[in-house]
C-alpha cells in the first residue's frame, strides 16, 4: 500500500466503491421550444405561409413559434395548423409517467367556436384521449376515454399574456391505474383523478396549434415551452415577471 492509500480512510474507500456507476437519467425528455430558431424539434411541419418562428412575444429563451390561422387551413369542418409530437418509447406505454408543459398566447380574444389548445390522441384508431378546449375566453378540460369534464373555468383564457398548461398523467387501459393531474398557470386545477388514459394498443401522441371549427375570421395562436418530462419542474416555466 504507498502512502497516499494510507491517508484514506476505509470507510470512504467503501463509500466511493458503493456509488453508482451508471448516470442518473436527465428529467427533461423531449424539447419543442423553437430554441433552434427553426422548427426542427418537431417531426414535420404545417405546409402553411401562416408559420414562423418569433422572437416576441416568448414565453422563456429566445424564441417562440406563431401562427396566424384562416379557413385557408380548412380540413373538413375544421380549421387545422398543428404540429405535433410522437413520444419515444416508452413515452405513453401502458404503465408509464409523463409530464408534459407548454405555453400559448392569443393576442386577442379568441372567437367563440370550440378551438383545441393542446390534445394527446391515438395513432392508428386517430380518437382523442384528453383535451384542452377553448371558446372565447372560456377553457375546459376532458378526458374521453370515457368521455369525462374535469374542470371548466369562465374568463380565464385571456388574451395579451401567457398561459401555462402541465399535465400529469399515468398511461393505462385500466382506469383503476391510469390517472391524471392538471395545472394551469402555476395552479392545480385537477387533483389526480384516477382514468383510462390509453384506448387500446396504439400509442398516444400530442398535438397543438390551430385546430378549431372553421371560420372567416383570421386568428393569431403563439406557442412556447414545449416540454416533455419526468418531473413537474421541469415543465414549469418560472413565473411570469421572473
Amino acid at each position: 500500500m504507498n502512502s497516499m492509500q494510507k491517508q484514506i480512510p476505509p470507510g470512504l474507500i467503501l463509500m466511493v466503491w458503493l456509488l453508482p456507476t451508471s448516470p442518473i437519467a436527465a428529467a427533461v425528455i423531449w424539447r419543442g421550444d423553437f430554441e433552434t430558431g427553426t422548427t426542427e424539434q418537431w417531426r414535420g411541419k404545417p405546409k402553411t405561409n401562416g408559420v414562423k418562428v418569433v422572437t416576441s412575444p416568448v414565453r422563456a429563451g429566445k424564441y417562440a413559434l406563431r401562427i396566424d390561422g384562416s379557413n385557408a387551413a380548412q380540413r373538413g369542418t375544421r380549421d387545422r395548423i398543428e404540429f405535433q409530437h410522437q413520444p419515444k418509447p416508452p413515452g405513453t406505454a401502458e404503465g408509464t409517467e409523463r409530464y408534459f408543459g407548454w405555453s400559448v398566447f392569443v393576442p386577442k380574444k379568441l372567437t367563440d367556436t370550440s378551438h383545441a389548445l393542446g390534445y394527446f390522441e391515438t395513432r392508428n384508431s386517430w380518437r382523442q384521449l384528453m383535451s384542452f378546449e377553448v371558446r372565447g375566453e372560456d377553457i375546459l378540460f376532458t378526458t374521453r376515454v370515457p368521455y369525462a369534464r374535469h374542470w371548466e373555468a369562465k374568463r380565464k383564457f385571456t388574451p395579451g399574456r401567457w398561459h401555462d398548461f402541465a399535465v400529469h398523467v399515468l398511461w393505462s387501459r385500466d382506469a383503476a391505474k391510469g390517472f391524471v393531474e392538471v395545472w394551469f398557470d402555476g395552479e392545480q386545477v385537477v387533483p389526480r383523478v384516477k382514468t383510462a388514459t390509453l384506448l387500446d394498443e396504439n400509442v398516444a401522441f400530442f398535438q397543438i396549434g390551430l385546430m378549431r371549427a372553421t371560420s372567416d375570421i383570421p386568428e393569431t395562436i403563439i406557442i412556447d415551452h414545449v416540454i416533455e418530462a419526468t418531473t413537474l419542474e421541469e415543465v414549469m416555466p418560472l413565473p411570469i415577471g421572473k
